[in-house]
């Protein structure tokens, strides 16, 4: 690992290749862990447990975020800086229950524990530190605070989730990402691009 001891920025992990959902099927063979896809926009949160650096995936700060600083600091956990990856949902989508699910940070990735830059840390290894730090969720999500929440993730019945999630407004599809993949420093847009795949729902304005 490398030591991460004070801000700078780190280009999350993101996939860029589609598949058709029915594909799912194919990849769906023990190797790789899905998460549900909330339309919103890739939020990374940077934290010593004093300060808070909010930027999204194009290194820019994230206009809009409304989270209160004590809320975010809820999340904080350990020594040193922490650095967490999720959606910010600012599309004004609806959650399972119809409601507008605005201004939420839905964690789905750590890339910093304890001023440690996970580098070589699967991303298996990633999600079970985020279940030991904020709980397993038995739905799709799990509410962490009042405005903060962590994406469940899957290990089979991909297509069945993706035809059950993508129901819900705000679920734009799966991504999946393969278990034993390791983090690679992020200094790239393209950076750990290779072992994520993402089947997204057909919209108006998006269609494979």
């Amino acid at each position: 690992m490398i030591k991460y001891q004070s801000f700078q920025y780190i280009f999350p992990p993101r996939p860029k290749n589609p598949i058709p959902d029915n594909d799912l099927k194919i990849w769906d063979n023990g190797m790789m862990i899905a998460q549900p896809k909330i339309n919103g926009s890739n939020c990374t949160i940077y934290t010593n447990g004093r300060d808070i650096y909010v930027y999204n995936r194009h290194g820019k700060r994230l206009t809009g975020f409304d989270i209160s600083k004590e809320e975010v600091l809820k999340l904080y956990n350990g020594n040193g800086w922490m650095v967490l990856n999720g959606e910010y949902t600012n599309k004004s989508k609806k959650d399972i229950n119809g409601d507008v699910f605005s201004n939420k940070f839905c964690l789905f990735d750590i890339l910093v524990k304890d001023n440690n830059y996970l580098i070589g840390t699967t991303f298996q290894q990633r999600v079970d530190m985020i279940d030991e730090l904020y709980g397993i969720s038995n739905d799709y999500i799990g509410q962490i605070t009042e405005n903060t929440y962590r994406i469940k993730s899957f290990n089979r019945d991909f297509k069945q989730i993706f035809d059950d999630l993508t129901k819900i407004d705000m679920v734009e599809g799966l991504v999946l990402k393969r278990k034993s993949a390791k983090l690679e420093i992020g200094t790239s847009e393209n950076n750990n691009s290779k072992s994520q795949i993402k089947a997204r729902k057909p919209t108006k304005n998006y269609k494979f």
